[in-house]
C-alpha cells in the first residue's frame, strides 16, 4: 500500500546542467501523462525506477539552446548595382528635359492651332462677305447666256481691206455720221446707224442721204452666247441689257427721223436704264463694256432731249454701234 501511495504521487525530474543540479525555481517540471488506470504493478515498477534513476540531460552549451540563444540580426550587405546611383540632380535632369521638350511641342502645336484659327477666321470673314455679295450682288462662277440679238442696221459699205474701210470711216466722221467697222466672213463692213428693227432702219436711210452718204438698211442677227458671271449684278445685267438696248435703238432712230424724242418712249427707257445703272458689280469684261456703251447712249439721248444738240444724237448712235460690235464678238 505504501508503494501504491508513492506511485500515486507525482514524479519529479531533476535537470542537471554541467553536472550541477539546477535550483528548484529553475527546475523543469514534467508531469506524468500516463493514465492512473494503468495496472498497479506497472506503476510500482515505474516508481522504483524513478526513485533509483537520475535523469541527466546531455551537456549543452548555452548557445546551443535555442530558447536562450540571443539573436543578433545583421542585415545582409547590399550588392552594388552596376548602374550609377541616381542623385537628386540626375533624377531632376529627365524631368527638366521632359519639361523642355513638352514646352517646345506644346508651343509648336499652339502656334499651328493659332495659324489655323487665323486662316480659318480670314476664310470665315471672306466667306460671309462673299455670301453677302452673293446675296446682294452675285454668286461666283455661274454661267449665263446673252440672248440672240436681231436688229436693223444701216450699212455704208463692204471692203476687202482694212485700209479701204478706214478711209470710208474717216469720210463719214467728217460729215458727222457715226460709223463702226465689223469684220465678218473675211470682209470689212462699215455700219453708220442702228435701229430696233429693219422697218425702222429703212426709214433712217433718207435721213442720212441728206448728208450725201450712200447707205442702205439691212437686218443683222447675232446668236446667243455663253458668258461666265461672277456676281449677281452680272446675272441681272445679262437679262436686262438687250431689252434696254432695243428701247434706246428705237428712240434714237425715231429722233434721227423726226428730230425729236418721244417723251413716253424716254420714260420707258429711263426705267430700264435706271435698273442697269444700279448694277455696280458688273466686272466681267464683255458685260462691262456692254453696260458702258448703252449707259453712255442713254445719257447722250437724254442730253439731246434737253438741248436738241445734233451731236448728242450722233454720240448716242455711235455708242449703240459700239455696243453692237462688242455684242458680236468681232
Amino acid at each position: 500500500m505504501k508503494a501504491l501511495d508513492k506511485a500515486k504521487k507525482k514524479a519529479k525530474i531533476t535537470v542537471k546542467v554541467g553536472g550541477k543540479k539546477m535550483k528548484p525555481e529553475e527546475s523543469v517540471k514534467v508531469h506524468d501523462w500516463k493514465a492512473a488506470e494503468e495496472t498497479a504493478a506497472a506503476q510500482e515498477d515505474s516508481a522504483k525506477e524513478e526513485e533509483s534513476f537520475e535523469w541527466v540531460l546531455p551537456e549543452l552549451d548555452a548557445d546551443q539552446i535555442e530558447e536562450f540563444r540571443p539573436i543578433h540580426y545583421t542585415p545582409a550587405p547590399k550588392k552594388k548595382s552596376i548602374f550609377p546611383k541616381k542623385t537628386a540632380a540626375n533624377r531632376a535632369a529627365p524631368a527638366i528635359l521632359f519639361s523642355v521638350v513638352s514646352a517646345v511641342v506644346f508651343g509648336a502645336l499652339l502656334g499651328f492651332v493659332v495659324l489655323k484659327f487665323i486662316a480659318y477666321g480670314d476664310h470665315q470673314t471672306k466667306l460671309p462677305n462673299q455670301q453677302a455679295e452673293g446675296a446682294a450682288t452675285g454668286a461666283a462662277q455661274q454661267e449665263a447666256r446673252l440672248p440672240a440679238l436681231s436688229i436693223g442696221i444701216i450699212q455704208a459699205g463692204v471692203f476687202s481691206t482694212e485700209g479701204a474701210a478706214s478711209k470710208v470711216s474717216r469720210e463719214l466722221a467728217s460729215k458727222k455720221v457715226p460709223s463702226m467697222q465689223l469684220s465678218m466672213d473675211g470682209q470689212r463692213y462699215i455700219f453708220a446707224g442702228v435701229a430696233d428693227s429693219l422697218g425702222t432702219a429703212k426709214k433712217m436711210e433718207t435721213a442720212w442721204k441728206d448728208k450725201g452718204v450712200e447707205l442702205y438698211a439691212k437686218e443683222i442677227s447675232f446668236s446667243s452666247k455663253k458668258v461666265q458671271t461672277t456676281t449677281k449684278d452680272e446675272q441681272i445685267f445679262v437679262r436686262e441689257t438687250v431689252p434696254l438696248f432695243q428701247k434706246l435703238a428705237k428712240e434714237t432712230a425715231a429722233a434721227v427721223q423726226n428730230g425729236r424724242v418721244s417723251p413716253d418712249g424716254m420714260k420707258t427707257a429711263e426705267t430700264a436704264a435706271g435698273k442697269v445703272k444700279k448694277l455696280a458689280k458688273v466686272r466681267q469684261e464683255t458685260l462691262g463694256r456692254l453696260k458702258k456703251y448703252e449707259t453712255a447712249a442713254y445719257e447722250s439721248l437724254v442730253a439731246y432731249q434737253k438741248s436738241g444738240n445734233r451731236q448728242d444724237l450722233t454720240n448716242a448712235e455711235q455708242n449703240l454701234l459700239d455696243y453692237v460690235k462688242v455684242y458680236s464678238g468681232h
